[in-house]
């Protein structure tokens, strides 16, 4: 009974062993699948995170290298409005930091219109300086100042609220650091697309200007300047795309007020004297010498012997020297077929061919010639046909005001 209970607790004992044994072998494979599976989880979940991480990092640098384009192309456009403004400040056009037209006009009374001639300053104010630096004082910031190395926004500092992870604060505070740019620059592009405008604004009303002065005294040559000065229109909302169209008007307008700049300046409208009072009007008076009705052809200015006489616009001289009843007389040929003369004078300071300038002196002030007194006899002839001066000389007056 031993024997045989030995032998059963032998066998017994083996067959639970190997039981044992299985049952442990098994639960070892199944923890290391475990560990496995988990392992592959949280590399995919890295795996995941890693390609999240190279997205994010790759748009921002997409969009930092797309602010970059853009900064590039402020830089040009400022420099292009830079010369602009450079450009209309030699054409006599100077931006002050206003809005260029007001955002409505008053209306006018259809019964007052005849009225007005078109250079009433009753209705006007304000104080005007001269600016040093357009460009500042338009609102244009210098760009160059605003350029930004990448790395620094994509190696900016981490900051942020406590508990969040820092991954996102870093994409947010690169992608906070990129808008507050491109706000900047696209800010900066309305700046530069409005000052172009105003130099627009600004060109083409000193145009309208010149040309509703001359309108009166020279018509023929006032209406080939508005054939080939066609200019204006209404302004469009401003976009990236219509700027190289507004930028083209302000260029036009600048080439057309140098050309009607350059026209109006060789007008005899500047004054013979500067002393001096108007004797005789231009038109049918009584002839001192005949008393008789006739025909004066020009404004005799009366001034003091030897006051010095000014030639009104630039010019070659035809002619210096004595021509009856005229005594002592200069002519000069000028621009557009006009010719002016200067009576009476006393003195010539002259020859025939000498070229001159507005304001250069011709000769002085006598009494040579059917002449009652010390005084200038002016004429201006087109085509020599007489013309007023009084009209010219009010006209030269308006220019005057316009700084040409």
């Amino acid at each position: 009974m031993t024997a045989t209970l030995t032998l059963a607790g032998t066998i017994g004992y083996y067959l639970l062993r190997s039981d044992i044994i299985a049952e442990a072998s098994a639960e070892r494979t199944e923890l290391v699948l475990e560990y496995q599976d988990h392992i592959d989880r949280l590399r995919t979940e890295i795996e995941i995170l890693t390609s999240r991480q190279m997205v994010d990092r790759e748009t921002v640098e997409i969009q930092v290298m797309d602010v970059l384009r853009r900064q590039q192309g402020l830089n040009q456009r400022h420099a292009i409005v830079a010369e602009l403004v450079a450009r209309a400040e030699n054409a006599g056009i100077y931006l002050s930091d206003g809005k260029p037209l007001p955002p409505q006009k008053p209306s006018i009374d259809a019964r007052g219109l005849t009225s007005l001639d078109g250079d009433d300053t009753t209705a006007i104010g304000g104080e005007s300086e001269l600016i040093d630096e357009p460009v500042k004082a338009l609102g244009l910031r210098d760009s160059s100042n605003r350029t930004f190395d990448p790395l620094t926004i994509l190696r900016q500092p981490i900051s942020g609220e406590a508990g969040m992870p820092q991954d996102l604060k870093k994409n947010l505070e690169k992608q906070a650091a990129l808008d507050a740019v491109k706000a900047d620059i696209s800010e900066m592009d309305v700046e530069s697309t409005a000052a172009v405008d105003a130099i627009t604004v600004s060109t083409e009303s000193r145009i309208e200007d010149i040309l509703g002065i001359t309108r009166k005294i020279t018509p023929g040559v006032n209406a080939a300047l508005r054939k080939h000065t066609f200019i204006g229109g209404p302004f469009q909302p401003i976009t990236e795309e219509n700027f190289p169209d507004r930028l083209q008007r302000a260029n036009a307008a600048l080439t057309a007020l140098r050309r009607v700049r350059f026209t109006a300046l060789r007008l005899p409208v500047k004054r013979p004297v500067r002393i001096g009072s108007v004797s005789s009007s231009y038109g049918p008076r009584v002839d001192p010498f005949l008393g008789r009705l006739a025909m004066h052809t020009g404004i005799d200015f009366k001034a003091p012997y030897g006051a010095r006489v000014f030639a009104t616009a630039p010019g070659t001289i035809l002619s210096a020297g004595r021509h009856g009843g005229y005594g002592k007389m200069v002519e000069i040929r000028h621009a557009n077929g006009f010719v002016t003369r200067y009576a009476h004078l006393s003195r010539l300071q002259v020859s025939e061919g000498d070229h001159v300038l507005a304001g250069d002196p011709i000769g002085n002030v006598g009494s040579t010639g059917r002449s009652t007194g010390p005084h200038l006899h002016y004429e201006i002839r087109r085509h020599d046909k007489p013309n007023n001066p009084a009209a010219f000389l009010s006209a030269g007056d308006r220019l005057a005001e316009l700084s040409l």
